[in-house]
C-alpha cells in the first residue's frame, strides 16, 4: 500500500471523524479560528490536499471562492458528494500536477500534507508563487519536538518490532510520513521562499480527554501538531 491507497481507504470515514472524534473536532475549531484571525475577508482560496473537503466547505460557507485538490481519488469523490450545496472546484491532482497562474490566490491551506511529500520545499516554493502579495499560507505539520509525537513514535516502533502483536494498527499513517518538523525549522524554510510567520498554534492530535485537560497538551513541549500562518511578502 502507498500513501494514496492509504488515504483512499480512509476516505469514507474522514468527514465523520471531524464530527465525532473530539481530537479532530477541536483541531477544526482551532484552525478555523486561526483562519478567521489572519484572513477575515473572503476572496480566492486553494485547499491543497483537501481530503474529504471539510475545510473547503468551511471556506465556501464563509464566502470564499474555493479550488481544492487531493491525490486520493476516493477523497475527492467523498468531497464532491458532501459538497453539493457549494460551488467548490474539486480536482484529482498533486502539488506537482496542479497548474494555474501565479499570484492567483489570497489564501492557501496545506493541512497535514507537507510531511507526506517527497519534495516539501518544492511545494512551499510553488505555494509562494501561487499566492498574491500579502496572501496567506496556513500549514499544519507534525510537531517533531512535542512529547506526544515522541511517545507516538516509540509506540509505533514497538508495534513494528512486535509485528503488530502490540498496539495493533496504531499509528498506521506513520508508515507514509517522510518527515516531521520543528517550528523553527519550518519557519526558516518558509523565509527562504518569501513567507513570514504571522502566528503559530499547537494542536494536540493524540489525547482525547477529559476535555478540560486538552489545553494543557496544546503547548509547544507536548503538542503533536504545529499549525502556522505565513504571509507572502
Amino acid at each position: 500500500m502507498n500513501t494514496r491507497s492509504f488515504f483512499d481507504a480512509e476516505a469514507a470515514q474522514w468527514t465523520d471523524r471531524y464530527a465525532r472524534d473530539v481530537r479532530f473536532h477541536r483541531r477544526f475549531e482551532k484552525i478555523t479560528a486561526l483562519i478567521e484571525r489572519v484572513a477575515p475577508h473572503p476572496a480566492r482560496a486553494l485547499d491543497a490536499g483537501c481530503g474529504s473537503g471539510v475545510f473547503s466547505r468551511y471556506l465556501a460557507s464563509h464566502g470564499w471562492d474555493v479550488t481544492s485538490f487531493d491525490t486520493s481519488p476516493e477523497m475527492i469523490e467523498e468531497a464532491k458528494s458532501a459538497s453539493d450545496q457549494f460551488s467548490i472546484k474539486f480536482l484529482h491532482a498533486s502539488v506537482e500536477s496542479f497548474s494555474t497562474d501565479d499570484r492567483s490566490f489570497d489564501l492557501i491551506l496545506s493541512l497535514s500534507m507537507l510531511e507526506y511529500l517527497e519534495e516539501d520545499e518544492a511545494a512551499i516554493e510553488k505555494f509562494s508563487k501561487l499566492l498574491k502579495p500579502g496572501g496567506i499560507l496556513i500549514v499544519s505539520v507534525p510537531n517533531q519536538k512535542g512529547l506526544l509525537r515522541i511517545i507516538e513514535g516509540v509506540v509505533f516502533g514497538i508495534r513494528n518490532a512486535t509485528r503488530g502483536r502490540l498496539f495493533g494498527s496504531r499509528g498506521e499513517y506513520l508508515k507514509y510520513q517522510k518527515r516531521q518538523y520543528a517550528p523553527l525549522e519550518l519557519g526558516l524554510l518558509m523565509r527562504q521562499h518569501g513567507l513570514r510567520r504571522l502566528r503559530g498554534i499547537f494542536l494536540n492530535a493524540g489525547f482525547a480527554g477529559p476535555t478540560w485537560l486538552l489545553p494543557f497538551f496544546e503547548r509547544r513541549l507536548w503538542a503533536a501538531m504545529y499549525c502556522a500562518a505565513y504571509e507572502k511578502r
